[in-house]
């Protein structure tokens, strides 16, 4: 039995406007779902060397870059940390990344911490270094204030 080719081009239109529909209804559950968590709060970043807050430190020393996090409501991914190098009129660039998975409770506190060295002085082109936070489950950001302090300034070692 041979169906005509006219039936052919309905079932293939009708198969096409079916799984459009499929994907469309995904793609709208899954947007819902993303709005529906709660990105955590960023309620501390500091740098700290030897557990003390600074805001400088020679180029050389193991500075801590010490951030508390706040779930409002239960968040289940990863939060990515990123200290960058702040440079002057060009594109900053990753220096440390470090991944924390984690899973928050509302209203569960949660510190993370990442060691770096600097490597480069806050000189010439290099302002100094900050810290990004990315929320891998809400595909949202938080970046440090973009002035000294809070970002770090980095003197040169001394001699």
């Amino acid at each position: 039995m041979m169906i005509p080719r006219a039936r052919k081009g309905q079932v293939f239109i009708v198969s096409l406007i079916v799984l459009l529909g499929i994907v469309v209804g995904f793609a709208v559950l899954s947007a819902h779902e993303a709005q529906v968590r709660s990105t955590p709060m960023v309620q501390e970043v500091s740098w700290q060397l030897r557990s003390q807050r600074i805001a400088s430190v020679s180029v050389g020393e193991e500075v801590e870059a010490h951030i508390v996090v706040k779930a409002t409501q239960e968040y289940v991914g990863s939060i990515v940390v990123k200290v960058r190098k702040d440079i002057s009129f060009w594109v900053d660039s990753d220096y440390s990344i470090k991944t924390f998975p984690v899973i928050l409770k509302g209203d569960q506190v949660t510190e993370l911490e990442l060691s770096l060295v600097p490597d480069e002085a806050s000189t010439g082109r290099l302002r100094g270094y900050f810290i990004e936070i990315s929320f891998s489950a809400t595909h949202t950001d938080w970046v440090m204030e973009n002035s000294y302090p809070p970002r770090l300034k980095v003197l040169p070692q001394p001699k």
